[in-house]
């Protein structure tokens, strides 16, 4: 069921008749209403009857639930996409294109954000983005029908990270996967003494986010204490709500 937002409305009528140039009034005529109606719509006085809804969603070409302010899965993409970190060119990055894969294989080791976005698609992606040394360890390897993700430790040791020089990046590693498929099974491990963030973005992502525990306690006020409270283990640190 769809839940109506007057003044969600009324900025997606009038973003989605600008973008296609045309006036309140040639709106109007191609609804077949009075200008004033579509007037009062955008000035959040007045909505549709509920049977023009589909009328309208059929006119401009979107499905109906973007009109109570639903985003296409097309839309999220962009919108990832359009990230700076994701889209940024000053930031060093590498992108490898591979066909979509359900499991997925993360082992982790340095500090770093996962993003896996699901999505059916002909082609999945995987673009990493960050410090040179983070680049220059980042490997992928496919094993049947598994794709596994390796960040190694810099420093080489199995169970301590320890800062590096970044090469003057000043900007967090990150490595955004499109999955290419619907629904997909990865599986994550981290051997070092890294803190693993596990939580859902606003736009419905799953994100891993790797640091250390300065960071947590400096991201998550309420870390120190959520993590005396717990009985996870230190490499798997749930959060249900996105991080400010």
């Amino acid at each position: 069921m769809h839940v109506y937002h007057l003044n969600q409305f009324c900025n997606i009528i009038t973003a989605l008749r600008k973008e296609r140039g045309w006036t309140q009034t040639s709106l109007a005529d191609r609804i077949g209403i009075a200008p004033q109606s579509v007037s009062k719509w955008e000035c959040g006085v007045g909505y549709p009857d509920v049977t023009l809804f589909p009328v309208i969603a059929d006119l401009f070409g979107v499905p109906i639930g973007v009109l109570f302010g639903e985003e296409t899965a097309s839309a999220k993409e962009n919108k990832a996409m359009n990230d700076p970190i994701v889209s940024n060119p000053h930031i060093p990055g590498r992108t490898c294109i591979f066909e979509p894969l359900k499991y997925i294989d993360f082992s982790i080791n340095n500090c770093c954000r996962v993003r896996i976005i699901d999505g059916a698609r002909e082609q999945a992606r995987i673009i990493a983005r960050g410090d040179p040394t983070f680049l220059e360890y980042f490997l992928i390897e496919k094993d049947e029908d598994r794709l596994r993700v390796t960040v190694k430790n810099p420093s080489g040791s199995a169970f301590h990270w320890t800062p590096y020089d970044r090469g003057g990046c000043e900007e967090e590693n990150t490595i955004t996967v499109y999955t290419g498929v619907e629904d997909s099974n990865c599986f994550a491990m981290n051997f070092l003494d890294l803190v693993a963030m596990q939580f859902r973005t606003e736009e419905g992502y799953d994100e891993w986010l790797y640091c250390t525990m300065e960071e947590a306690e400096a991201r998550v006020p309420s870390f120190k204490e959520r993590r005396a409270q717990s009985k996870e283990p230190l490499a798997v640190f749930r959060i249900t709500q996105p991080m400010k």
